[in-house]
């Protein structure tokens, strides 16, 4: 039987991501620091469609990136290329999409190519959902939120049911970062 997104517990499904695949350990934080949302940002996103439906969101420092694709492709001290960062940070949000859709599904559920984004000022909007779940981490003292998202239901009136028509990412030069 799967868990519904309330019963998941995102701490661990980051935490056993990060350390198996990366050998990097996560900490949970109460909020993401202010100075960090006025900085560039890198999020990837893979989305789930099937017997469960939404996105997972990962959202991160561009540095705290280029750290994952290091690891990830075994650089050393060679810098990564953005195209290494942008494989690396979608191949954990497939993996972590993976680990969640295992849970939420009863497996009939599949993901989608990763998407990432990156900037300083920018918006991505997912129509249709609302949060379920956000992980607010640090990593090697960087941020990192892991969100995800649930489509609305199959023929429920969303506004009735209290329920927002819309998340939006949005990542700007003054600091606001929501999700």
């Amino acid at each position: 039987m799967p868990m519904t997104p309330e019963e998941l517990n995102i701490t661990d499904v980051v935490n056993f991501v990060w350390s198996t695949t990366l050998d990097l350990h996560v900490e949970p934080m109460a909020k993401i620091p202010s100075a960090s949302t006025s900085q560039p940002a890198m999020e990837a996103q893979v989305h789930i469609a099937g017997d469960w439906q939404g996105v997972v969101v990962l959202h991160a420092a561009p540095s705290l990136v280029a750290n994952v694709a290091q690891r990830m492709f075994s650089l050393g001290d060679q810098p990564p290329t953005l195209d290494d960062m942008q494989d690396a940070f979608g191949e954990v949000a497939n993996i972590t999409g993976g680990n969640i859709k295992g849970l939420l599904s009863e497996g009939g559920a599949h993901l989608s190519l990763p998407t990432v984004v990156q900037g300083r000022d920018y918006q991505v909007s997912i129509p249709g959902s609302r949060q379920v779940a956000r992980g607010v981490f640090a990593c090697q003292g960087q941020p990192l939120v892991v969100t995800i998202l649930q489509a609305d239901p199959v023929g429920g009136d969303a506004k009735a049911m209290g329920l927002p028509r819309q998340v939006a990412t949005r990542h700007d030069a003054r600091g606001s970062q929501t999700a």
